[in-house]
């Protein structure tokens, strides 16, 4: 190979870099840690309290109360557990790639470095001194001799490269190594998670069993029910307020500048978060249980444990919170004052403020907050007031 054509090549590898690892990799990784810890202090704290509660013998009610938000903590635990596998999945993939990467690059480095050490044995010192020997004038001679020492600093440039090389293929693999001891670390911590929650369901189940279902035990929970509802309207009041407040003092918004269309003209339009029955109506509806009259701000949707639910739109993740009766619920903002509520929720699969597509799967359904087994309970609020979700889904 002439030698312009193997300076030329050599240099190029000089600066060839593998893919490096995603740094939001890592902090989203510390942040789901960083939340997981504090699930899991709460949890704790509440195990004390169910504890303390079967000690004094208190009122099934409220055993089962503590016991579904331990539940709740779990399944939101779990989810985190998810999301970490996803994200360690994915660093692995990286570092499989990247190492494939450097192992070619070394192998270029060395190929080329073995052609160059065949031609310098071939003609070797006695040509370089022939090539500059045979020159024709200082200048001529000069320049040979510049040349030929931009090849020998190139040689020595392409062993370092080696040598980094082959230090970038070992920490690679380190890291391989490492994130394949988080991967089973995070399987095993997920099946402890998933052994609390079944155990705790059970415990539930038990307490179900012996409550006494009377009109004024149902109506209990519909007061309940209508606490957190204020609760809830409470949240996106505060949200909706805060957006105004930075739209008008002209600060820059905290949320996202959405740069899609209007959420108003996808009524009738979105897709459904999860597909099933109708359980619950929107508006003023009559319940035989209770034997009074309530007025629904959503809907509940019949679905099996563990049902992937979708965002219907575009938006960010503005709360992920429990409310008794209504459970693991997550609140997200699609911009202009429209917000979406998915509640009874088992595995959560987003964090605050992310950025969520149209059909992102974003949890799973469960039965958090409901004694009535698994569903998925949707609202849809905007312009200080909720509306109908059945007239603006598909």
């Amino acid at each position: 190979m002439p030698f312009k054509i193997i300076f030329a090549v050599a240099v190029c590898l000089l600066f060839v870099h593998p893919l490096k690892a995603v740094d939001n990799n890592e902090q989203e990784l510390s942040r789901s840690r960083s939340i997981l810890e504090q699930l899991k202090s709460e949890i704790d704290r509440i195990q004390e309290q169910i504890s303390q509660t079967k000690k004094e013998e208190s009122n099934i009610t409220q055993q089962i109360a503590l016991i579904d938000r331990k539940m709740a903590l779990t399944s939101r635990a779990r989810g985190l557990l998810e999301r970490e596998r996803t994200i360690i999945t994915r660093e692995i993939d990286q570092s499989n790639k990247n190492l494939e990467s450097t192992r070619q690059q070394l192998q270029n480095l060395k190929d080329l470095y073995a052609r160059r050490a065949v031609y310098a044995y071939k003609f070797g010192r006695i040509k370089n001194i022939q090539l500059i020997l045979s020159s024709v004038s200082f200048n001529q001679a000069l320049i040979r001799y510049r040349y030929l020492k931009l090849i020998a600093e190139n040689d020595e440039r392409t062993i370092r490269s080696i040598a980094r090389k082959e230090q970038e293929i070992v920490q690679l693999k380190q890291k391989l190594d490492h994130d394949l001891i988080l991967k089973e670390q995070n399987l095993v911590e997920k099946q402890r998670e998933e052994r609390r929650y079944q155990a705790s369901k059970s415990d539930k189940n038990s307490l179900l069993k012996k409550l006494r279902w009377t009109q004024a035990t149902f109506q209990e929970q519909l007061a309940l029910k209508e606490r957190e509802r204020q609760k809830l309207v409470s949240l996106i009041a505060e949200l909706e307020r805060n957006r105004q407040r930075q739209e008008q003092t002209g600060q820059k918004p905290d949320y996202v500048e959405f740069d899609f269309d209007d959420f108003a003209k996808a009524k009738g339009k979105l897709p459904w978060p999860v597909k099933g029955k109708v359980l619950t109506k929107y508006g003023r509806q009559h319940d035989p249980n209770s034997k009074t009259t309530i007025n629904n701000t959503d809907i509940e949707i019949q679905s099996t444990l563990g049902t992937p639910v979708r965002n219907v739109f575009t938006g960010v993740v503005r709360i992920i919170t429990y409310l008794p009766g209504y459970g693991n619920t997550v609140i997200i903002d699609h911009g202009k004052g429209f917000y979406t509520v998915y509640s009874h929720l088992d595995e959560i699969y987003v964090q605050k403020d992310d950025f969520i597509r149209t059909s992102e799967v974003i949890a799973t359904v469960g039965e958090s907050g409901s004694l009535s087994g698994s569903r998925l309970q949707f609202g849809i609020y905007g312009a200080q007031r909720s509306y109908d979700p059945q007239q603006w889904l598909q």
